[in-house]
């Protein structure tokens, strides 16, 4: 993670280059004299002076983070937050970098809102983006909602693009201090983009249909503590409810990922909104639902594997009869069937009409198998599919 405040108190307190530094061309010769002061009467642990020789180098106006953030990390120690706050508001509230430092010692709660604030208000100052992201970031993914994890992302994207562009350095004293926020946005966004690499960033659906309903499975894009679903544009949203189960990370039962809809249910939207485990609500997201076309696709699909086959061997010894279950299950997919032995196929398998009321069921005087020839040793079954696709497979006779 970018460092927090305490932690970049430290990384200032630990730089023996602190001193050299401050002969950037952006100090002046008094104020090079005065942060220098400020670190001996650190070094030599005088907090009162060095606190004084801060306030007094920043009282300058000069807009440098890394000083705002030592100033404010000992206004809090010594004072603590709000009072740190008011000491930082006395000395300027036009520097943007004291701005910055007071809002990291907001409440947690308000500090996001602040920092948003600030990005809105200097979207060129480059370390706001790190201080933001830090606090949309989590070192365990699993805890992390996705909303959290991809604007931490831009943030961090945002404040490497501005290193880029050499908007970085001007906000720094201390170039070290710069190189270690650098390093750590690096490391952090390679992170991110390893785990957001293929990742869903919205919900999507599979259907499947029983012979009493539509069966909706979501594949959600995090855990969610709570899912809901309307079909069309408006209207209320209905709950999925709870599993039986419970979610490790919280204590609460799961959210159901699944319900059903009738069978009549015309093709619509279907809206779908959750809650995250940072209790922020996503959505609504759009799911297309057309009947027809799952049946179609769901059959396409289960002609295109490779298991029961399009055709399946029976009778004694497999020696009498070639059925075509597979077929006639998935009948709604094809245009025509074709099959031959002992070569290419030379006469055609006649499915009953698909019904997309019971696509699935074979009617009762429908014809599933035929017999083969006793000199019969290959055969090979030909699909038109409804696109215009012609596929061969070839079976060995056991």
């Amino acid at each position: 993670m970018l460092l927090r405040l305490s932690a970049l108190a430290t990384v200032l307190l630990a730089v023996p280059v602190f001193a050299q530094t401050l002969k950037v061309p952006l100090l002046s010769e008094s104020e090079s004299s005065i942060l220098a002061g400020a670190r001996a009467h650190e070094a030599r642990g005088d907090d009162q002076r060095a606190f004084e020789a801060y306030r007094q180098f920043l009282q300058s106006d000069r807009d440098t983070i890394d000083v705002a953030l030592r100033f404010a990390a000992m206004a809090r120690a010594r004072l603590g937050a709000e009072a740190a706050r008011a000491r930082l508001a006395e000395i300027s509230v036009t520097n943007p970098a004291l701005v910055l430092a007071a809002a990291t010692l907001a409440d947690i709660t308000v500090r996001r809102k602040l920092l948003d604030a600030f990005v809105w208000v200097h979207p060129d100052y480059g370390p706001a983006y790190a201080l933001l992201a830090e606090e949309y970031g989590k070192p365990q993914f699993a805890d992390q909602p996705l909303r959290d994890r991809l604007r931490e992302r831009e943030l961090l994207t945002r404040f490497l693009a501005l290193d880029a562009r050499g908007k970085l350095a001007e906000r720094f004293v201390d170039s070290g201090v710069l190189a270690t926020w650098i390093e750590r946005a690096e490391r952090r966004l390679a992170v991110l983009d390893a785990a957001l690499t293929n990742a869903a960033a919205a919900p999507s659906a599979r259907f499947s249909r029983s012979n009493s309903s539509w069966l909706v499975y979501l594949n959600m894009p995090e855990t969610p503590v709570s899912v809901g679903y309307r079909l069309g544009e408006v209207g209320p949203f209905t709950s999925t409810g709870v599993a039986g189960s419970l979610d490790m990370r919280t204590g609460r039962n799961l959210a159901n990922v699944h319900f059903q809809l009738p069978l009549d249910t015309p093709a619509t939207a279907i809206h779908v909104t959750y809650r995250d485990i940072g209790g922020n609500v996503s959505g609504p997201y759009k799911i297309a639902f057309d009947p027809r076309e799952v049946i179609l696709a769901n059959d396409r699909k289960t002609l295109d594997d490779e298991i029961p086959g399009w055709a399946n061997f029976a009778g004694q010894s497999h020696r009498e009869w070639l059925y075509f279950n597979t077929l006639m299950y998935a009948r709604c997919a094809i245009r025509k069937a074709e099959y031959g032995f002992n070569g290419s196929p030379d006469r055609e398998f006649v499915l009953p009409p698909c019904n997309l009321a019971n696509p699935n069921a074979t009617p009762a005087d429908a014809q599933s198998a035929v017999k083969m020839p006793d000199d019969a040793r290959m055969i090979a079954v030909r699909l038109t599919f409804l696109d215009g696709k012609v596929e061969t497979r070839m079976y060995k006779r056991p």
